[in-house]
């Protein structure tokens, strides 16, 4: 466990990782969950992809560009950051999904924006484990009611390996499951922006 960094030099810019922001100061992590949030980079490994059932699903999934499902699938995650706004692309076996994140100063929450769709997702961590809730969505900047807004089960750790673990799920009321990924990174060495 470790205090992250939370403030990374990048390209003449003090980058601060949202996620790290939206967590109490004090927080000490697993090594390699806050190897991931506070360094810019590459990161290899597989997931699991499962995707919900349905053309209301099907056509949510599609708006946010999420993946196809696989049971064993190469997954490439790169992060880069540039002033206080990073961004992620995750490449499934090829299939590329772009997000870019910030920290909501209003909310405190990590805003996640993935084309039309806005996230604003909170941190919380038990000790052992980085849990992310869904805590507002917009579409086309228009916002989700609460009583329609998807529900997240996402959790990040450290295994007995050493790699960062992730468990992405969300649910959607009357609807069932949306997504959910599963899987592990390690870093790829030499990959590293950070200077």
């Amino acid at each position: 466990m470790q205090i992250c960094d939370r403030v990374l030099h990048s390209r003449g810019f003090r980058v601060s990782d949202p996620f790290l922001t939206a967590l109490p100061a004090a927080t000490e992590l697993p090594t390699a969950v806050c190897t991931l949030h506070s360094s810019e980079g590459r990161f290899t490994g597989r997931c699991r992809i499962e995707r919900g059932q349905g053309r209301l699903v099907a056509m949510a999934l599609r708006l946010g560009r999420f993946p196809p499902a696989s049971s064993n699938t190469p997954v490439q995650v790169t992060i880069s950051g540039d002033g206080q706004r990073w961004c992620w692309v995750r490449d499934f076996n090829g299939h590329r999904m772009q997000s870019s994140l910030t920290y909501d100063h209003d909310t405190g929450c990590v805003r996640e924006d993935f084309g039309p769709m806005s996230i604003w997702l909170q941190p919380s961590f038990d000790g052992r484990r980085l849990g992310i809730s869904i805590h507002r969505l917009t579409i086309l900047g228009l916002p989700v009611p609460k009583f329609l807004l998807p529900r997240s089960d996402t959790t990040e750790w450290q295994d007995d390996r050493g790699r960062f673990r992730f468990d992405v799920a969300a649910e959607a009321p009357g609807l069932g499951l949306l997504i959910r990924y599963q899987g592990w990174l390690t870093p790829v060495h030499g990959a590293s922006g950070q200077s």
